[in-house]
């Protein structure tokens, strides 16, 4: 061997450092962590009470679907349908503001609070001429689709007035 300082053949290998372990995470992962879980369980909570706050119009949907036999009269079904969405009403606007609507009131009422998006101006047309008149299955079963419809944009307001 050569005594030379500069020869390569006596250079050592360079020291690393041990691999980065993967457990335990540094600090920041655990309040990442804990403030997702946080998160998650404040939005499931929420979810649940929507869920729990809602169970009226599942009930009414059901309902719906239940009293309905499979070719009603026009007026039959108009009446139930009439009074499913009234109970349903009451729950999400209160019985001060929907009890004493009846006839074109109630068919106003239903216009006005229907979901924006939805087409349900139809439903209250529906109603109307199929109080005025007898109509037929077909009528219904659209009466019937349009109060779901009117059902479901009523979520989330259960108590308000």
């Amino acid at each position: 061997m050569s005594s030379d300082p500069g020869d390569l053949a006596i250079m050592a290998d360079l020291a690393l450092p041990p691999a980065v372990p993967f457990w335990p995470p540094a600090a920041g992962v655990w309040i990442v962590g804990g403030a997702v879980a946080g998160i998650m369980a404040i939005a499931g909570w929420r979810a649940l009470q929507r869920y729990r706050a809602d169970a009226y119009l599942r009930t009414a949907v059901a309902e719906l679907d239940a009293s309905l036999p499979a070719s009603p009269s026009g007026t039959e079904a108009a009446e139930t349908v009439s009074a499913v969405l009234k109970r349903a009403a009451m729950v999400a606007y209160g019985r001060q503001r929907v009890a004493a609507l009846t006839g074109p009131a109630w068919i106003s009422f239903i216009a006005q609070t229907a979901p924006p998006a939805a087409h349900t101006d139809a439903l209250a047309a529906s109603l109307e001429r199929l109080f005025a008149t007898r109509g037929g299955a077909g009528e219904t079963a659209a009466l019937v689709a349009q109060a779901k419809t009117w059902l479901h944009g009523q979520r989330g307001r259960a108590g308000s007035a």
